[in-house]
């Protein structure tokens, strides 16, 4: 198996991209939410082995995905008013 799961330059590629610059949250966000590739999600991976601060970053993000979790999950399960139904289905604008 190739490494990175791609051709071995473009996984060095990649995997240089991701030590030249920090963790962002955006890529914390694209790797739990599985949205990498596989060279991007091992770059990543790479760096919270030796990132704390990204360590940090992805630890806050859980937290709060979790939280938001707690929150408003039960939502979810509520039926839709009648009326915000009726609107959708009319395909007019809500009036303000």
């Amino acid at each position: 198996m190739r490494p990175f799961g791609r051709g071995r330059d473009q996984g060095k590629r990649v995997f240089r991209m991701m030590l030249m610059k920090r963790l962002t949250m955006n890529d914390i966000n694209a790797y739990l939410d599985g949205d990498l590739d596989d060279a991007g999600r091992a770059a990543v991976e790479m760096a919270l082995e030796t990132d704390a601060e990204a360590q940090q970053l992805l630890a806050r993000y859980r937290q709060q995905v979790n939280e938001l979790h707690r929150l408003y999950d039960r939502v979810l399960d509520e039926p839709v008013p009648e009326d915000m139904l009726a609107l959708l289905r009319s395909n007019r604008p809500a009036p303000n």
